[in-house]
């Protein structure tokens, strides 16, 4: 069972309620010129390290659109993220072809999302935000409120104000219709930073809805791994137990499970894993989003 606030649904799949590149234009038709956009930040799993020659080309990919910028290494612990690799503005949803510290092209949930919502969705206009950065924490490479170092979370915000703006320059309208965060690994491996990451999480989420003039903005967590087949996942414990905590506070926040999911590495979900993944998201997704002029 799903629940955002008062309305109740169900879903099938492995979903956990816990508490109560070239540019592209998207089409316009008089009864479908609100395009619906999607917020997806994190960190590795968000990125996406997913091999994008095990997936076929679909038909509903060529109708979405995505803004991305990813990484695969880095954070404070390790000197920082490297240089994102980034899309030239709007780009088609595909996987994210080779760049720097890739091996080949990659994808997140992004694509199963975008299949699963296109197919609930039908003739609706979607674009995705995507802000994925392996290997980065909460604590402090998301922190709101940093002053030096990273500080994803204000490029993150940047990123998403730049992308809306050019939606408004093509005189598009929009509903900006949920966030999704995937993100908690890194804060795991250390105890101070896993203690703090229900506060951590909590403040994140008050400053995206603040920063962008969203307060009733759904957020959809994708659940941490258990960090039973990674040894540096030491207090992966404590960052299921605050998100559970977070999620069952916020009526407007819905927890998705992927423990089930298959990963290659014992951390990143494989193809079918992310495919899989981002179906359950667009099903735990409701339309409960602003209108933007």
């Amino acid at each position: 069972m799903v629940m955002w606030g008062m309305r109740v649904g169900s879903v099938i799949g492995m979903l956990v309620f816990l508490g109560t590149g070239a540019a592209c234009s998207l089409p316009r038709t008089d009864a479908d010129s609100v395009a619906k956009v999607y917020l997806l930040a994190g960190q590795s799993n968000m990125a996406g390290r997913a091999f994008g020659g095990d997936i076929a080309s679909h038909p509903a990919d060529a109708g979405i659109r995505i803004d991305y910028v990813c990484s695969f290494s880095g954070g404070s612990s390790q000197g920082g993220p490297p240089e994102p690799h980034r899309s030239a503005g709007w780009a088609p949803l595909g996987p994210a072809p080779k760049h720097s510290g890739t091996p080949a092209s990659h994808f997140g949930p992004e694509i199963g999302l975008g299949r699963g919502l296109a197919s609930r969705l039908p003739g609706r206009q979607i674009a995705f935000i995507k802000h994925g950065r392996g290997g980065t924490s909460l604590a402090v490479d998301w922190n709101p409120k940093a002053v030096t170092g990273p500080r994803l979370y204000h490029e993150f915000i940047e990123q998403s104000r730049s992308a809306l703006a050019r939606l408004r320059a093509e005189g598009a309208r929009f509903d900006l219709e949920a966030l999704i965060w995937c993100q908690g690994e890194a804060d795991s491996t250390r105890l101070d930073w896993a203690e703090a990451y229900g506060a951590n999480l909590r403040a994140l989420f008050a400053h995206i809805r603040e920063d962008l003039a969203a307060p009733g903005l759904p957020i959809v967590v994708v659940l941490t791994g258990d960090g039973l087949s990674n040894t540096k996942m030491v207090h992966a414990s404590l960052i299921r137990a605050a998100q559970r905590k977070v999620v069952g506070a916020d009526t407007q926040a819905l927890l998705v499970s992927g423990d089930d999911l298959t990963l290659f590495d014992g951390v990143h979900y494989d193809a079918r894993a992310q495919l899989e993944l981002g179906r359950r998201l667009s099903q735990a997704l409701r339309p409960r989003s602003r209108s933007f002029p």
